[in-house]
């Protein structure tokens, strides 16, 4: 009898329709195709907001707020919210009722040697980690991004679209960086900072503020 495994996507804006292409691609072309005994579907999408996808046709249906979603087995959660503080409330009430959360890794992602990723992550197409590196949970990163050589992305951080995260940083839990920010070799960007996009941090980010400009300063 053929086992059925199902994908549910947390979060149906922008970014969850994004994600539901990715996992189009995995069910096609990566390492979710169907096989003899094990068939891939995706489900539906949860949030909070019902009527998220009523502009959109195509798109499977939203089954249920995120509060009230119960997992079910062969059930497999696919983080697609961008607020790193949103992504860690949310992920953690989902995690206390046993859901169990899918890494997804873009066949097209270039994953060099070393690499650790961790659970409910989301590595978006023509991403690049070089090597000796960590990506801790609930991470995001967005498409063309590169990773550099021993650094450090920590849990529930967000990387938008075309960011140069270079050697030896470290993005400290909940860290934000803006399409095209670029983050200078050993640079620390603390807990749920915010680099601005096309920002250059080239020093220290302090925790909980919002750098911006070329070199990036802080604006709050």
């Amino acid at each position: 009898m053929m086992q059925t495994n199902k994908f549910v996507i947390m979060g149906a804006g922008g970014f969850g329709r994004e994600v539901y292409a990715w996992l189009l691609d995995l069910i096609r072309h990566g390492v979710c195709q169907p096989t003899e005994q094990v068939q891939w579907t995706i489900s539906g999408f949860i949030d909070d907001a019902i009527d998220a996808l009523d502009s959109f046709a195509g798109l499977p249906p939203i089954i249920s707020a995120i509060d009230t979603f119960e997992p079910d087995e062969h059930t497999y959660v696919v983080c697609a919210i961008a607020s790193p503080q949103a992504k860690k409330v949310l992920s953690q009430k989902l995690l206390s009722k046993g859901a169990v959360f899918f890494t997804l890794i873009h066949p097209t992602a270039v994953i060099g040697t070393r690499v650790r990723i961790g659970t409910g992550c989301v590595i978006c197409p023509f991403t690049v980690l070089s090597t000796d590196l960590e990506v801790c949970d609930f991470v995001t990163i967005n498409s063309s991004c590169t990773i550099g050589h021993d650094t450090l992305i920590s849990d529930y951080c967000t990387l938008s679209g075309h960011c140069d995260v270079t050697g030896g940083v470290k993005l400290l839990e909940g860290a934000f960086l803006g399409s095209h920010a670029v983050i200078v070799p050993k640079v620390v960007v603390g807990e749920y900072a915010v680099v601005g996009a096309s920002s250059v941090a080239i020093r220290k980010v302090e925790p909980g503020v919002t750098v911006f400009g070329v070199p990036a300063k802080r604006i709050s």
